[in-house]
């Protein structure tokens, strides 16, 4: 929990605005639920560089998804999708990722997984960002009124 707080208090002290960090946080929740396995730090660097924003709060947002959530992550994707495509939209396309080779098992709506993961993404870290900001801007308003010698 040490590492954590100095990683928390470091970040809050970066000097970078509450909307830059709280967008980094949001950029890395969407990383976290896209559906493309093992870009993930791709994705990061990239976002990174191209929008400007501070990759430790990126990278500790895409962190989420790791290997011990993996299956819970993009579970949750899946399902969103084929609900999404199958029952809301009603598209039942005809071509489906075979799983029977490699795990013996059904098949995947490829389809279902792609758009799921990534309109769960996106929504969820719209819905995150007022709430990543208000957090971040208390946080670093009680840092800035800390004395120094406790920070």
């Amino acid at each position: 929990m040490v590492k954590i707080k100095n990683i928390v208090k470091k970040m809050l002290g970066s000097g970078l605005d509450a909307h830059t960090l709280a967008l980094s946080f949001c950029i890395g929740l969407y990383t976290a639920f896209s559906p493309f396995p093992g870009l993930h730090l791709i994705m990061t660097i990239a976002a990174t560089y191209l929008f400007g924003l501070h990759f430790p709060t990126v990278f500790i947002a895409c962190s989420f998804n790791n290997p011990w959530t993996m299956i819970p992550f993009y579970s949750a994707d899946y399902a969103f999708g084929y609900w999404l495509v199958h029952t809301f939209l009603g598209y039942s396309p005809s071509y489906v990722l075979s799983l029977k080779f490699l795990f013996g098992s059904g098949s995947i709506c490829l389809i279902s997984f792609l758009i799921g993961g990534n309109i769960l993404g996106i929504t969820l870290a719209s819905i995150s960002y007022p709430l990543i900001k208000k957090v971040i801007t208390k946080a670093i308003a009680t840092q800035q009124n800390q004395p120094e010698d406790t920070v």
